[in-house]
């Protein structure tokens, strides 16, 4: 994609979020979630459309609530893959909720912020359970920060204490080629936003790349009752672990 097509990609992405903020903003006001849910999920099937990312869904959300979704995470494009298909609440860390923009978003999708300071993990935990307990699907990325989609980083089990009697089910979320082909190790940088990575630049180089191809794996539920958060946390990874490394 030339620099003008990118730069005419990129104002109609500021468009759309700024068509959408509005409208969800009002719905969130009135406390209308069934509508904040549904426009939610359009305004993130409109972001893959931008972003050129076709997302192949396979296997079934567990229709129960309340749900703990548990997924790997390599990209800020992992809110709209997640997003466009299921309701769910997101769980990132605190320092998010000072960033312009990005916490007026935060607000509407109604998120649970945690921090992930030792002394603060029974913080993040209750504020989990007590969505949760709101009859909620929460997404949580257990890595902690995002991968570099070249390794599945290890899971960190402090927050899944809050899944305590409740369905875990694992999502893989595997992007698996650009423009056709498969994505090779080198690659790899122009999908993961990682480390140091700055925004902008990472964006404008996404939207040159052409169709991005994602898999989306809803993989069977786990039973947490009578597992500690340890065993909750290797399950999911090693379920999640296997997806990825599924090159076909």
């Amino acid at each position: 994609m030339s620099g003008l097509l990118r730069f005419c990609a990129l104002l109609l992405l500021v468009g759309w979020i700024a068509f959408w903020l509005p409208l969800a903003a009002v719905a969130s006001l009135f406390h209308n979630k069934k509508l904040r849910d549904r426009m939610v999920q359009i305004a993130c099937k409109g972001l893959l459309w931008l972003f050129n990312v076709r997302v192949n869904i396979i296997g079934d959300v567990y229709s129960r609530r309340p749900l703990l979704l548990v997924s790997n995470h390599l990209s800020y494009l992992d809110i709209p893959v997640l997003g466009s298909a299921v309701d769910c609440r997101f769980v990132p860390k605190k320092e998010i909720a000072n960033w312009p923009v990005i916490s007026t978003i935060c607000k509407i999708l109604d998120v649970v912020y945690v921090d992930r300071d030792v002394r603060k993990i029974s913080e993040g935990n209750q504020s989990i359970a007590g969505k949760l307990a709101q009859g909620e699907a929460v997404v949580l990325f257990p890595e902690a920060t995002t991968g570099d989609g070249r390794h599945l980083l290890p899971f960190k089990p402090a927050f899944f204490q809050a899944a305590q009697g409740i369905v875990v089910q694992p999502v893989a979320i595997a992007y698996r080629k650009i423009r056709g082909l498969p994505i090779d190790f080198g690659q790899w940088p122009l999908i993961a936003w990682y480390g140091d990575m700055s925004l902008l630049p990472h964006l404008w180089t996404l939207l040159s790349l052409g169709r991005i191809e994602v898999e989306l794996h809803f993989l069977p539920p786990i039973i947490s009752a009578g597992k500690d958060r340890k065993i909750l946390a290797s399950q999911s990874h090693d379920a999640i672990e296997r997806v990825l490394l599924d090159k076909n």
